[in-house]
């Protein structure tokens, strides 16, 4: 509320002083200058009761004090008075002559020259709109793609921070052509467009001349490719140096190099292919399993997430392909083909840059891994529970969609997943074998077939536990004092 009232209150208005001294002894390094500011007028700042708003430096660094200062008139000669004493704080008192004596203190401040801050969200929008550089409607557009290109990143006070990519290819465009990172091509594109909207220039002329343009600058950029090789081979270390054998391609049956960035991905040297893995989690192998999807035969992983862990089958391509994405639904498969690809894009996009925080199943509940392992629909979410893949000893069961673990009694051996069915909730049937001398059943059978959901002997033995998504912390323990 206060925010809105300010919006539309008067300005703050402020009265700065700078008072310039010579010391004709001192010549050229005798320039002294006294400066501050008084505020007039409270204006906006009175309702968000803030005493400064916004950036108070001045273009030399400088920043002024809040206080009064002296009046003094333009030519007026102060004489100075012989050293009198140091002050505590390590300044110089000095007497001034004049009718009255008076003291003041001499400071003696060393600062050093800093660097400008980064621009926030509206200051690049106001250097945009001072450049020409896009419209009202596109500038928000052209910030979210920076954004999403990891060139720069968005943190606390809306800043912008560039990024270690944003910054080798800026300067790597700036090697080959800077016309190409400077505002002026573009500015010039958006001034022909409004001649074109004014009546003053014709469309066809203008779009001839921007081809030939961007054309002969690719031609220029294409030739001269190295040098931004050579930017990148600087700056980031090859990913086929980085990782560590992991599992096997499904399609050249190479090893994929586990990166564990951030972000967490495997990497395909001999394709020059990147598989980004879901992020919140850890990433285990699963000694040489494949994936059962047809056609597709990658060695999976196990993923990891939330406290106790919950672990889940993970295929890496399957991971990263539309038709396996966890967003997909009834509105899905009303988009066309085009509209799927181009999301399933986007997302890569995002995951690649990192931003691919999953605290659930990575895959949907009708994959083939997951729909194998699937024993009971859970009633708490819209998630199924399946069997962990780690097995035995220690049974159990996990919520893909919940952090929920079901523990089944120590008294069972094994289990074994049957392809039999339940005919109304579709889930697979459990083969279960309990120890010698520890069976529930009659007569000391040990094994039976068990339909979880309608199984109440097998129910009354179980423990569920409702834990959390995230994973429990890594640091070097114990609590401090």
């Amino acid at each position: 509320v206060r925010h809105f009232i300010a919006s539309v209150s008067q300005d703050a208005i402020w009265q700065s002083t700078r008072v310039d001294f010579a010391i004709d002894a001192l010549e050229d390094q005798g320039t002294f200058t006294l400066s501050g500011k008084e505020i007039v007028s409270p204006g906006f700042l009175e309702v968000l009761l803030h005493k400064e708003y916004g950036d108070s430096a001045e273009d030399d660094g400088e920043q002024e004090e809040v206080r009064a200062i002296p009046e003094f008139f333009k030519g007026e000669e102060v004489p100075l008075m012989h050293q009198q004493a140091q002050s505590s704080a390590g300044s110089t008192k000095i007497a001034v002559t004049g009718g009255t004596p008076c003291w003041g203190t001499l400071g003696v401040k060393e600062k050093m020259t800093t660097p400008p801050g980064y621009l926030t969200e509206s200051e690049l929008i106001t250097k945009m709109e001072k450049h020409g550089i896009g419209t009202d409607a596109s500038i928000p557009t052209h910030i979210e793609n920076i954004l999403k290109r990891n060139y720069t990143t968005l943190e606390t006070g809306r800043r912008l921070i560039p990024s270690k990519l944003g910054l080798v290819l800026v300067q790597g465009y700036h090697q080959i052509d800077s016309s190409l990172v400077l505002p002026q091509v573009r500015s010039d594109i958006e001034d022909q467009c409004g001649r074109i909207a004014k009546g003053l220039a014709h469309k066809d002329d203008v779009v001839k001349k921007a081809l030939e343009l961007f054309r002969s600058k690719f031609d220029f950029f294409v030739q001269n490719i190295s040098r931004m090789d050579i930017l990148f081979g600087s700056s980031f270390r090859k990913l086929e140096d980085v990782g560590k054998p992991f599992t096997r391609c499904g399609l050249t049956r190479r090893y994929l190099q586990y990166i564990p960035g951030p972000p967490v991905r495997l990497y395909n040297k001999y394709t020059e292919t990147v598989y980004p893995l879901p992020g919140g989690g850890d990433i285990k192998q699963w000694s040489g399993r494949k994936c059962t999807v047809p056609d597709c035969n990658f060695e999976l992983c196990l993923y990891e997430t939330g406290n106790p862990a919950r672990t889940f089958p993970l295929c890496p391509r399957c991971f990263n392909t539309a038709e396996w994405s966890l967003k997909t639904g009834e509105e899905d498969d009303k988009k066309s083909k085009v509209d799927r690809e181009d999301e399933n894009k986007e997302r890569q996009i995002q995951r690649v840059a990192g931003r691919n925080l999953i605290l659930e199943c990575p895959l949907p509940d009708s994959h083939p891994l997951v729909e194998e392992l699937t024993v009971s629909p859970d009633p708490d979410s819209d998630g199924v529970l399946a069997l962990d893949p780690h097995f035995g000893p220690k049974w159990r069961l996990v919520s893909t969609r919940d952090p929920t673990i079901v523990y089944l009694p120590k008294s069972i051996s094994k289990i074994t997943i049957l392809n039999q069915k339940d005919e109304v909730l579709g889930c697979r049937l459990m083969k279960i074998e309990f120890k010698p001398g520890e069976s529930p059943l009659q007569d000391g059978q040990v094994k039976y077939t068990s339909c979880f959901p309608t199984d109440e002997l097998l129910q009354g033995m179980v423990r569920v536990y409702h834990g959390s998504e995230r994973l429990k912390a890594k640091g070097r323990g114990g609590r401090g004092r």
